[in-house]
């Protein structure tokens, strides 16, 4: 599932997504990197794919980033 798909599917704002990733994992992500992320501007880095896939429960998974 795309990022994207998954905010909207589960109601989230991008800020009240940021707060969950800081919940989750204790790591703050920008909402303009995380923007980027949700436009697939940008591909997250390794660390970041694997904060966002902790966060959403392995339904946003890193090949959801390369493949269109």
């Amino acid at each position: 599932m795309k990022l994207n798909e998954y905010i909207k599917r589960n109601n989230y704002t991008q800020a009240a997504f940021i707060v969950e990733i800081e919940r989750e994992t204790g790591h703050k992500l920008p909402q303009g990197t995380l923007a980027k992320y949700i436009l697939s501007q940008r591909i997250p880095r390794k660390k970041e794919l694997n904060i966002i896939y902790k966060t959403t429960k392995g339904l946003v998974t890193p090949n959801d980033f390369y493949l269109e």
